[in-house]
């Protein structure tokens, strides 16, 4: 599983159990998934999208940031 950090200049909020991460990133959207390898990925304007393990899903709309994976940990930084 993974676990989700969102940082804004408001707020911070953490999410466990993340079972997939979907991202608005420059190159068109991106899925992360448990596992996924060590990246930095630069975000445009979009939706986040975290499906969680109890099958609920949260969608966030950003303008924009950025997001840094590793070891199934992924930080959001807007």
């Amino acid at each position: 599983m993974i676990n989700c950090t969102i940082t804004s200049p408001k707020k911070t909020t953490v999410y466990k159990n993340v079972r997939s991460i979907t991202l608005p990133a420059f190159s068109g959207q991106m899925q992360i998934l448990p596992g996924h390898a060590e990246s930095f990925i630069l975000l445009q304007k979009g939706d986040i999208s975290l499906l969680q393990l109890n099958k609920l899903s949260e969608i966030i709309q950003i303008i924009n940031g950025e997001c840094y994976v590793k070891n199934d940990v992924v930080k959001v930084i807007l």
